[in-house]
């Protein structure tokens, strides 16, 4: 069988307009399994940590920073998004990665913690926040990592 040239002008898949293109807003998908609530929170804050500067957790560091936080929320999903935005929020006011955490309280509606960073400048990701259906979390009973939760940061465009 013989190969055919249809057309010798070679095909545009983009519009010439560029206000025709629709910008794609980057995405990070960080996925978190844990045994019990109060671990998925830490070890979420542990991968937002990481993706922010990699290699950034280690438990044996200094801190030099130190935060108390609080939120409420409708159940335990809204409460992991709120809680991740607040701490991202305090991670650009202060130039701060937060890698760990005492949790103080804990409920399906209310965590009180006391949050444990260090003093950055540079970040490998610019996480902007965690979008409105940005979480997805399951509980499997016969598991043993019941909680795993799949968590989607819109980033920064560097465009």
């Amino acid at each position: 069988m013989e190969t055919q040239v249809v057309s010798k002008k070679p095909r545009r898949h983009f519009r010439n307009s560029i206000s025709n293109l629709e910008f794609v807003k980057p995405k990070i998908t960080v996925t978190v399994e844990a045994c019990s609530l109060q671990e998925l929170f830490k070890e979420s804050l542990k991968r937002m940590a990481n993706t922010l500067k990699s290699k950034i957790y280690n438990p044996t560091r200094h801190t030099d920073c130190m935060m108390k936080i609080e939120v409420e929320a409708a159940n335990s999903k809204d409460l992991l998004k709120k809680f991740l935005n607040q701490v991202l929020e305090l991670t650009y006011t202060h130039h701060t990665i937060f890698c760990t955490m005492y949790i103080e309280e804990l409920t399906e509606n209310k965590i009180n913690a006391q949050l444990f960073g260090n003093w950055f400048d540079i970040f490998d990701n610019k996480l902007k926040h965690i979008p409105e259906n940005g979480i997805t979390m399951t509980f499997k009973k016969a598991s043993l990592n019941p909680f795993n939760s799949s968590i989607i940061f819109n980033c920064e465009n560097d465009l």
